[in-house]
């Protein structure tokens, strides 16, 4: 086990974040059947201290071979249990598999006459840090069986050394009394221990979520309060009555709290944002700075905003809040401030995008396709527009063959030979699993069909030796009647003429033919 992995595992619970009681359970099984499978493979060393015992004469009764078979058991076992519990959801099994090794060796020492006894109960007591009552009772109940049948194999010899004892069956019944009643009780008492310590951790883990989520409410807290303190770039208080200013807040120490007349009808932040404000949104950004329109246009209303994009500093939102109104109902004081929001348009502008693009191929999705047509509608079709209806022959059967890595390969080979074709003079979009559709100004769409097939057929791929496209188009020329719909239907038929040709040659997959063509 790697260093990282096992400073991995000697995490605590806590530490790892755990604020669910079975999630708990589940990761303590596994640390505790880690510890287990330490302790397994130390008790490999016992049939090479059991050796070195019989070398010194301290055991009489002991082979040399029992101790060779103890020290294998004891690996095959730990070897077992340690796969278990690194396999997800065995880790009840390898308790099973721990309890019964250390009871297997409990036996093989207790036949060779070496002297057992308080051990016997030592496992079940172990099996209660598993804090789960049905893994104590199977502790318990191995426990139990393994004790009967080592006490069954040393009885006729501790009867013979007895005079106490007529029959074997005498000493094994007299020594199993006694050990039934002391499981009885370790039963019980190991019961109660089960059940106030999964009721001490359930309280605790609830404790530490609770806390856990305070904490992570705190940090949003102060996230906000930390953002709101920052959120505008600039501030001030106009008096429409007086026409001054007073700046409030300023990024620049040396204009905080500055005041002054206004000019211009506009105030001294937008006199000197005029010049960096993008050449096409400019007079819009006039009108709004106009302090005269905005004494009109909030007559009615507590707020307005506007969103601008400046050279200097990217997108920001100016918004005007009215404080405080005349008689008549117009704003007498308004707040001006000023918020730098490039990175949230940015942002805004990446998930767009991402909304919009294929995750495989990286070329527009269905909704990147809608919403280029919607604007299309609005924006009329050119003389020369053409639509390319394309779907990939024989996907299926690539991915139920060769994978799916190789019915991707096919779906970004196609991606690359239509951007590749059709990207200079238009857009490519894949709209489902294997359709693309294409939009192009072109006066050759036949020809532009032609270069299609041409690459496809000679491309060759590492999962694949073979791209067939079938391919339809619809031109605006051929059919000025259409819409964008009636242009879809009628590139759609010609790809499907296509596609009922390829399936219709010898040692095609008739099946899939059926499917798509259904």
């Amino acid at each position: 086990m790697s260093r990282a992995v096992k400073r991995r595992d000697e995490k605590t619970i806590f530490q790892s974040g755990i604020t669910d009681y079975e999630a708990f359970l589940k990761e303590n099984q596994k640390k505790i059947n880690l510890m287990l499978n330490k302790f397994l493979r130390f008790s490999i060393l016992i049939g090479p201290l059991l050796m070195l015992a019989i070398r010194f004469g301290i055991f009489h009764s002991v082979t040399y071979a029992s101790c060779v078979i103890v020290s294998l058991l004891v690996l095959s076992l730990s070897c077992i249990h340690y796969v278990l519990t690194m396999r997800e959801g065995n880790t009840v099994r390898a308790a099973v598999i721990a309890f019964l090794a250390i009871d297997t060796l409990l036996v093989l020492m207790n036949s060779a006459h070496i002297g057992i006894y308080i051990t016997w109960f030592v496992v079940p007591l172990i099996s209660l840090l598993f804090c789960d009552f049905k893994v104590y009772a199977i502790a318990v109940a191995i426990n139990y069986a393994m004790m009967t049948l080592s006490v069954w194999l040393v009885s006729p010899y501790y009867a013979s050394l007895r005079v106490d004892f007529d029959r074997p069956f005498q000493y094994f019944a007299g020594r199993m009394g006694g050990f039934t009643i002391e499981t009885a009780i370790m039963v019980v008492a190991g019961y109660c221990l089960c059940r106030l310590s999964t009721s001490y951790y359930r309280e605790l883990i609830e404790k530490y979520r609770i806390l856990s989520d305070n904490k992570r409410q705190m940090n949003a807290q102060m996230a906000i309060l930390e953002s709101m303190s920052e959120i505008y770039e600039y501030a001030s208080l106009i008096d429409l009555d007086a026409m001054t200013e007073t700046a409030i807040r300023d990024t620049r120490a040396a204009d905080r709290h500055a005041s002054g007349t206004i000019s211009g009808g506009q105030s001294r932040m937008n006199a000197k944002l005029m010049p960096s404000i993008a050449a096409e949104s400019r007079q819009a950004f006039a009108d709004f700075a106009d302090l005269s329109g905005a004494l009109t246009r909030m007559h009615d209303v507590q707020s307005m905003d506007r969103e601008f994009l400046s050279a200097e500093t990217g997108w920001f939102r100016a918004q005007y809040i009215v404080v405080e109104r005349r008689p008549d109902g117009a704003p007498a004081r308004i707040i001006y401030t000023i918020q730098n929001i490039d990175r949230q348009k940015r942002r805004e502008e990446q998930l767009i995008r991402i909304s919009m693009t294929d995750e495989l191929t990286g070329l527009a999705n269905r909704r990147g396709y809608d919403t280029d047509m919607a604007a299309l509608r609005k924006e009329g079709m050119g003389e020369d527009f053409v639509l390319f209806s394309v779907d990939v022959n024989g996907l299926k059967e690539a991915n139920d063959t060769r994978g799916h890595v190789a019915g991707d390969e096919l779906l970004m080979a196609t991606a690359e030979c239509l951007t590749t074709v059709i990207g200079p003079i238009g857009k490519v979009y894949r709209t489902g699993g294997d359709e693309f559709l294409a939009t192009a100004m072109t006066d050759a769409p036949s020809a532009v069909l032609e270069e299609i097939r041409s690459r496809s057929a000679a491309w060759r791929g590492a999962y694949g030796e073979a791209l067939s496209l079938s391919v339809g188009y619809a031109a605006r020329r051929d059919h000025p009647d259409a819409d964008i719909h009636g242009l879809e239907i009628r590139a759609d038929q010609m790809m499907y003429r296509a596609k009922s040709r390829y399936y219709s040659a010898p040692g095609t997959d008739r099946r899939r033919n059926h499917q798509e063509t259904a």
